[in-house]
């Protein structure tokens, strides 16, 4: 579970990462403590990830949703339906872009006529010729090889970053130099002239590439717990595996951040891989891993988003209707895909959702689900304590309290701020 965790958070948010770094500074010096920010956000997100799974342990709820809806109330659990729903709608258009970039950049290596080398007719075609038909699917079990492929490109994408960042391709004089544009070529010193609420924009973007929580509650329960063994024991288990899989993705993201910056400086794009020489043929083999992987993770994330906007109208009684099935995914698709085709600052895009969903899905539900739950078991506490005098449940521990309202609110300041300036972006 541990590798299935690192393959579910490291995902095409990792691409914009370099983007990132460039928004606050073009200095080389800059690599290191953009690392060291995103250990640091790796840190909190997988205290936030297993944080869901101990509440939802509490609770006896299995999902997100559930949770909220348990500690909050029914209605207000609209909120969290809504939220994921907009991350899905995000996600979707970032995959048309990556998929329009990737394949038209594949296209000019192969020659390929001029109305193949526009990404725009790449998401026109594919939405119509592949992804339709396989968002129209049923079951996706069919598609389960897609993560193992998605694992592949993704770690060969990451060693052919480190490669080029080490062998001064790009670097003046280097082979691939005299082939970039004069806007797309390396360049480094100087700061940002954002200012410094720029830095916001690279917490954003890290936020974003971390964002797997809605999945924390049922990777949680599908956890085999250890032979006669409670639910503690249990809980350390998902521990060791969320401690494991964040880790990972931490060791792979810092990689593909500080690579893509380090070869291309203050240059470097919401979407990095633009950034490599068509000519590249290493360049061209990441394109084609990362656009296949991204082609068939297209429909897990679409499943989310038509079933939540369903829920969300109030139609899950409609969902298995072949016409509400159908009239949906198009409508859906075509929208998604239609945006894309107008969108194409991926970097934006991510930071824009990862200030606004990544904040309240990673630090501001996480805090407000475990503050009302302590306040719920505080208030047993004292029934109990009230009574008999015995059996009083532990005490939460108040630092935990007070580091969640603390989290809480720094995430309230990261969506407003962040948002604001990844809005200004655009």
């Amino acid at each position: 579970m541990t590798i299935n965790l690192s393959k579910n958070i490291v995902g095409s948010g990792v691409l914009s990462l370099s983007a990132g770094i460039a928004a606050c500074s073009g200095s080389a010096g800059a690599m290191a403590p953009a690392a060291l920010l995103l250990l640091l956000i790796g840190g909190v997100s997988a205290y936030s990830f297993s944080l869901l799974a101990r509440v939802g342990e509490e609770n006896g709820t299995g999902s997100y949703r559930e949770t909220w809806a348990k500690l909050f109330g029914e209605r207000s659990a609209r909120l969290v339906d809504a939220t994921i729903v907009i991350e899905c709608m995000c996600a979707a258009v970032s995959f048309a872009i990556i998929i329009g970039d990737t394949f038209s950049a594949v296209a000019a290596l192969c020659g390929a006529p001029p109305p193949l080398l526009r990404p725009n007719a790449w998401i026109v075609a594919l939405s119509a010729l592949v992804l339709l038909p396989l968002c129209l699917l049923r079951d996706l079990g069919s598609l389960a090889f897609g993560s193992v492929l998605g694992t592949g490109g993704t770690l060969f994408t990451a060693g052919f970053m480190l490669f080029r960042a080490l062998d001064g391709s790009y670097a003046p004089g280097g082979r691939f130099f005299g082939a970039l544009g004069e806007a797309g070529r390396p360049h480094f010193g100087g700061g940002s002239s954002a200012g410094p609420l720029s830095a916001c924009i690279l917490v954003s973007l890290v936020a974003n590439a971390f964002l797997a929580h809605y999945n924390a509650p049922t990777m949680y329960r599908q956890l085999a717990p250890p032979p006669r063994a409670g639910a503690s024991a249990k809980l350390a288990l998902f521990n060791r595996v969320v401690a494991g899989g964040f880790g990972l993705a931490c060791l792979v993201s810092a990689a593909m951040m500080t690579a893509g910056f380090a070869t291309f400086g203050a240059a470097s794009g919401g979407l990095i891989l633009n950034n490599y020489a068509v000519g590249d043929s290493l360049a061209t083999l990441a394109r084609l891993g990362v656009g296949l992987s991204i082609i068939f993770s297209y429909p897990l994330n679409f499943v989310g988003l038509r079933e939540g906007l369903l829920s969300l109208l109030g139609w899950q009684a409609r969902a298995a209707r072949r016409t509400v099935h159908a009239g949906a995914t198009v409508l859906l698709l075509g929208a998604m895909n239609g945006l894309a085709l107008v969108v194409k600052d991926l970097g934006a895009l991510a930071a824009f959702s990862g200030a606004i969903v990544g904040s309240a899905l990673i630090y501001v539900f996480p805090a407000a689900m475990f503050l009302q739950s302590a306040r719920r078991r505080r208030a047993r506490e004292f029934v109990v304590e009230a009574g008999t005098g015995a059996g009083a449940l532990p005490r939460i521990k108040r630092r935990e309290v007070a580091a969640n309202w603390m989290l809480g609110g720094l995430g309230v300041v990261l969506a407003v701020v962040g948002g604001a300036v990844a809005a200004k972006g655009w």
